[in-house]
């Protein structure tokens, strides 16, 4: 039985794949890391730069509060945040802080205050929507 089943596999022709040529040839498959290492070094040169272009324009004190609001957002929505945790914690603190004491400078328009809403509540300040309204 044994004999029979293994002449009958022999016998059942394969269907070969003939795919044709990729597209993008064989240029992933022959990747050497080190002919890309200059450009890796320059790329990771400019990634610490504007890391700190960054970190410096959350820093700065020129900019208003709506405008380090709609920094945070980006940066948060961007996915980069992790980088600046602590910057973004006390900007948030002290843009809160002025905001209960009515000394938020800046619009009073609709994405405004929903990007104040949004960022406190994100960030665990519990403010109450009716306060937006009065």
């Amino acid at each position: 039985m044994a004999s029979i089943m293994s002449s009958n596999q022999e016998s059942i022709p394969r269907p070969l794949a003939h795919f044709p040529p990729d597209m993008w040839g064989d240029r992933f498959i022959n990747f050497n890391a080190q002919d890309y290492s200059e450009k890796l070094e320059a790329y990771a040169k400019e990634i610490i730069a504007l890391k700190e272009e960054v970190r410096a324009k959350l820093l700065d004190n020129s900019i208003t509060h709506v405008e380090k609001m709609k920094l945070i957002d980006a940066v948060e929505r961007l996915g980069v945040s992790y980088h600046y945790e602590q910057e973004i914690e006390d900007l948030v603190q002290q843009i809160f802080e002025a905001y209960t004491k009515n000394d938020f400078e800046g619009d009073n328009d609709l994405y405004t205050t929903a990007l104040q809403f949004r960022v406190f509540r994100q960030h665990g300040y519990m403010i109450l929507y009716g306060k937006f309204f009065i």
